[in-house]
């Protein structure tokens, strides 16, 4: 195929499922790099936005790639890069969730298999939609002429598409299920084993008023002080052991457990949250769920009556509460949808920089308590009343659940991205 622009395709340099990279030539002869929008993602207005704001976004983000001329609302919306800028067709794809490969030698690639989903992004969260942001800067300018001019730079990415299953509740709103409990510290140690009236030291007849020995001659008198030390001695023994008797056994005799243990144990509130809790939680979602199952409170599955209404793109969904956040547990029926649902939040994490500052980019790591590999994204977005949210979501690779965590950014953590950091860390 050759681009609606001023370039001229020679070969295809990589692919992914959404789109293709190919070297070409301007009407002057000078080679670039152009990337392409098409098959069914081209065609639908969803993907077309998100193209365009993620060339957009990585043209202004530090370390990014500066494109040389763009159409966006071509046919097949394309971005040219000058040759150096050889990762940018893998950078822009992959932060659309697409998995792009290299064609080796340059060889035109078989038709790129059809998109997973021909949205670019999942159902909306059970948080409010963000509303795009606005382009960081004004549109790059061209390092090189291009003989035909470019269309206007790509405009901001417009509210995503509404999710089938309904609006989502607002985080904050007070549900019939998700009546908020206090947060609650860690379990704390049980008391010591109070004293019984067993445990007192029995009476010492060595203790008894009264001189027991007889006066004797004064010569003999040094021998008093060997009695009387007899007599500590003994008292001291007699003691210990009754002290070691009252405390080694109860009243009924038996031996009781420990006054103290060298682990804490679970408080009386902690494991009935434990005990809620846990049924709610199967297959994939019970790993995500297990470092929770005593701290959340308010859970509701979508199954439930008056429970939260579940995503389309998901096939189960428990809502839950921890102090001010939301904790949402989402199952996916695949491996690719849940893929796409991730993508989405990539999009908002690229986004959100200039919302919530201190925001860092996805990665992929390891959980902190269960050591599993997966991905780790914070995400910022605009609630429907204007004011930011801020979100985490995590993915492990083991499982087709994921957990997203969200709260208001101020009034919620006080824009602290370390607080939420900590958080997740204790409870991955």
């Amino acid at each position: 195929m050759q681009p609606e622009g001023a370039y001229r395709f020679t070969e295809a340099v990589g692919a992914c499922q959404v789109g293709r990279a190919w070297s070409a030539v301007d009407g002057q002869g000078r080679p670039a790099l152009v990337v392409v929008l098409d098959g069914v993602a081209a065609a639908d207005q969803r993907w077309r936005e998100a193209f365009a704001n993620a060339a957009n976004t990585l043209a202004q983000t530090a370390g990014g790639h500066r494109y040389l001329a763009a159409d966006f609302s071509a046919a097949h919306p394309w971005v040219a890069y000058p040759p150096t800028e050889a990762g940018a067709p893998q950078r822009l794809f992959q932060t659309l969730g697409m998995d792009y490969r290299p064609v080796a030698g340059g060889s035109t690639p078989p038709p790129p298999p059809q998109p997973i989903s021909p949205q670019p992004i999942s159902a909306q969260p059970m948080s409010p939609q963000p509303m795009s942001p606005q382009p960081i800067s004004a549109q790059p300018q061209p390092v090189a002429a291009a003989t035909q001019p470019t269309s206007a730079p790509p405009q901001p990415v417009s509210v995503p598409p509404q999710p089938t299953s309904g609006p989502p509740q607002l985080p904050w709103v007070p549900q019939p299920w998700a009546v908020t409990p206090q947060p609650v510290s860690g379990a704390p140690l049980s008391p010591a084993a109070e004293p019984t009236p067993g445990s007192s030291p029995p009476y010492d007849t060595f203790a008894a008023p009264g001189r027991r020995i007889a006066p004797v001659d004064p010569p003999r008198r040094s021998r008093t002080g060997l009695w009387i030390a007899m007599v500590v001695l003994a008292a001291v023994v007699a003691g210990g052991a009754g002290v070691f008797a009252g405390t080694t056994l109860g009243d009924d005799g038996a031996a009781p457990g420990p006054a103290l243990s060298a682990s804490p144990t679970v408080a009386p509130f902690e494991a009935n949250q434990f005990s809620l809790n846990k049924p709610k939680f199967e297959g994939d979602l019970a790993p995500l769920a297990e470092p929770w199952l005593a701290r959340m409170g308010g859970c509701a599955a979508d199954t439930e009556a008056g429970g939260p209404k579940r995503p389309a793109d998901e096939k189960r969904h428990v809502f839950c509460r921890y102090g001010g956040l939301s904790l949402h547990f989402g199952l996916y029926e695949a491996r690719s949808t849940k893929d796409t649902a991730r993508a989405y939040r990539q999009q908002l994490n690229l986004a959100g920089g200039s919302l919530a500052p201190g925001l860092r980019e996805a990665t992929r790591t390891t959980g902190g308590v269960s050591g599993a590999a997966g991905s780790y994204i914070e995400y910022a977005f605009k609630g429907d009343d204007g004011r930011t949210i801020c979100g985490v979501w995590w993915d492990r690779d083991d499982g087709l659940g994921a957990l997203y965590l969200e709260t208001l950014c101020e009034a919620g953590v006080g824009g602290n991205w370390d607080a939420l950091r900590d958080l997740w860390r204790r409870t991955s």
